[in-house]
């Protein structure tokens, strides 16, 4: 019996959001009815005293209906509070300018006006906490120019443009905490608080809500969250409820892929790891590339003065930049030309420039080198066909960057080996026709796989 008294009461409230645009209709009509027929000199009372029979019929049904609605719970207990006796309000009111209007009580025609204006705001003030207790305290002003927001004290939905390196793009911040904006915070907010859960932040939803926890770092299938949302959508535990737009497969996938990584709130995109699926969830729903970005790629330089180029140039060597919108640069011995070893400075002056550098054959001894210091964004360094030691090598060691080292035909044994270990992008080092043997360079291989 008490069940069927609860879903009885459950089903009537559901009607409360039907019911509630009633009152507003009836004695809004009423009032500006009444302005009409002040200004104009027409007899309308009987009209308005209708109206506001109605709406005080009307809002005393939504009053009984919202109680009802109340008893589902999940709200905002202080808005619940002001919602409801606004509401109250608004039913007395509304009881005393009918009684008013109709002549049964006797009261001033000024007291009448001013029951009027108060039905106004009273209207507009229940209206605005109803719209809080469904939508979300900022629901009103989420879009509203920044002005008026500021002015009233609400927020503008924050807009996030994902960066196009995946290393800057944190998987919570910019992509989870939009998709629960979106799709289920309207019921699981500071406001409304459908089963005691609100994914608002990070704290609110790790404290979980009636059933306890509802994310489990690294088992997205005994997380409570995404057991809701991958429920049949006939289930009644199904999320979000019907009338609600539902999360596409590509969104599923990405909360999934959030809580399979360790569902951590700081994680960059490639911190928590992308397979191949996420790799095309991640291209399609945000235009982001994953694949791996090598260092020029990747890092930023201010561009080279057009005089220093152009005194490379001169000096016998080609000096441009590696790509269109990119200002690193290539500097390379020109075949024909014999360089001038006092013009290897003018490289240091492009030092931050520099990523691709070709001496070879240049005739440079161990001494000669020196010239790479401080060149800590060199990525391919050609020295091949030079009489250069493991001594003048040295000058190279611990470079963050250098991925690519030719010393072809250089006089270096197996103890630059020592110096190459220390270079931690190194993918390939080209010995030919050195005396470093085979086994060597094998050993090599091994402590740089």
């Amino acid at each position: 019996m008490i069940l069927l008294d609860f879903q009885l009461a459950g089903f009537l409230g559901r009607f409360h959001p039907l019911v509630v645009h009633l009152p507003i209709g009836f004695l809004l009509l009423a009032g500006l009815t009444e302005i009409i027929s002040r200004r104009r000199g027409v007899d309308l009372n009987n009209a308005i005293s209708l109206m506001l029979l109605s709406g005080a019929i009307a809002s005393v049904l939504a009053v009984a209906l919202g109680w009802l609605l109340a008893g589902d719970g999940g709200y905002n207990e202080s808005t619940l509070f002001w919602h409801r006796w606004v509401g109250v309000a608004v039913a007395v009111v509304s009881i005393w300018a009918w009684l008013a209007k109709s002549e049964k009580l006797k009261t001033s025609s000024n007291a009448y006006r001013l029951s009027l204006w108060g039905l106004v705001a009273l209207i507009a003030i229940t209206g605005h906490l109803g719209g809080n207790l469904t939508h979300g305290p900022n629901y009103l002003l989420e879009y509203a120019p920044s002005p008026v927001a500021q002015l009233l004290g609400g927020t503008q939905k924050e807009q996030v443009v994902l960066a196009s390196d995946p290393d800057s793009v944190q998987v919570f911040q910019h992509i989870i905490a939009p998709l629960l904006e979106s799709k289920c915070i309207e019921c699981h907010n500071t406001g409304k608080l459908k089963g005691d859960l609100n994914l608002e932040s990070q704290e609110t939803i790790l404290a979980g809500g009636d059933n306890g926890e509802v994310i489990i770092a690294g088992n997205a299938q005994e997380s409570e969250i995404f057991r809701r949302i991958t429920l049949r959508p006939d289930n009644k535990k199904f999320m979000p409820p019907d009338g609600r737009t539902a999360l596409s497969y590509n969104e599923v996938k990405l909360i999934e892929w959030w809580l399979n990584s360790g569902a951590d709130f700081e994680s960059s995109v490639l911190e928590a790891g992308v397979n191949p699926e996420m790799k095309f969830v991640l291209a399609q729903l945000y235009g982001l590339d994953t694949d791996p970005k090598s260092y020029v790629e990747r890092a930023f330089v201010s561009p080279a003065t057009p005089e220093s180029l152009t005194q490379l140039s001169e000096a016998g060597f080609y000096a441009q930049p590696i790509a269109a919108n990119n200002n690193f640069v290539e500097v390379k011995k020109k075949r024909t030309t014999d360089i001038n070893k006092s013009d290897l400075s003018l490289i240091q002056e492009v030092k931050e420039q520099v990523t691709w550098l070709h001496v070879g054959g240049a005739e440079l001894s161990d001494s000669d080198l020196s010239f790479l210091e401080g060149m800590d964004n060199l990525t391919r360094l050609h020295l091949e066909n030079n009489p250069i030691t493991d001594e003048g090598v040295k000058v190279i060691q611990g470079m963050p960057h250098l991925e690519s080292l030719n010393l072809y035909g250089t006089e270096v044994t197996k103890d630059v080996l020592e110096t190459l270990k220390t270079l931690p992008s190194l993918k390939k080092v080209f010995l030919w026709q050195t005396k470093v043997t085979q086994e060597e360079a094998q050993q090599l291989q091994e402590a740089l796989p």
